[in-house]
């Protein structure tokens, strides 16, 4: 794989970010990386990094760990199983089945800003709101 030393530095630290989550997780493949980093471009824009901090703030404290009280809402996005596996399935099938909670940064990022790029703030009923501009 060829790539431009030209790409913006937000760029690169996803890209490291990932690689080194992935070295890291020993269920992570060298297909899941590929798959990864074909389909995490195509959602980048949905949402700002700063957009994503503050909708991570607002859901979760920026934790990546959280549950709710109730156990129904998981992760720093605070998705349901039933929201996380249906996102899962359509770009990321390999983390369908995972506790939202138990995802990387990067894919619980990722899976945030492909539901943001489908659905806008509709999932997130009063954090959406706080989003605010790029």
């Amino acid at each position: 794989m060829t790539v431009s030393t030209t790409a913006p530095p937000r760029v690169w630290r996803a890209v490291l970010l990932v690689v080194a989550l992935c070295l890291g997780l020993s269920a992570c493949t060298s297909a899941h990386l590929a798959a990864f980093l074909a389909e995490e471009p195509k959602h980048r824009d949905a949402l700002s990094d700063r957009q994503l901090l503050r909708l991570r703030q607002c859901e979760s404290s920026d934790n990546y760990q959280a549950k709710s009280a109730n156990r129904r809402y998981f992760g720093a996005y605070q998705f349901s199983r039933a929201t996380w596996n249906d996102v899962a399935r359509r770009y990321y099938p390999w983390l369908e089945g995972l506790g939202p909670h138990k995802g990387s940064v990067a894919e619980q990022d990722a899976m945030a800003r492909a539901l943001w790029d489908e659905r806008g703030a509709a999932p997130w009923p009063v954090c959406g709101q706080r989003v605010g501009p790029a």
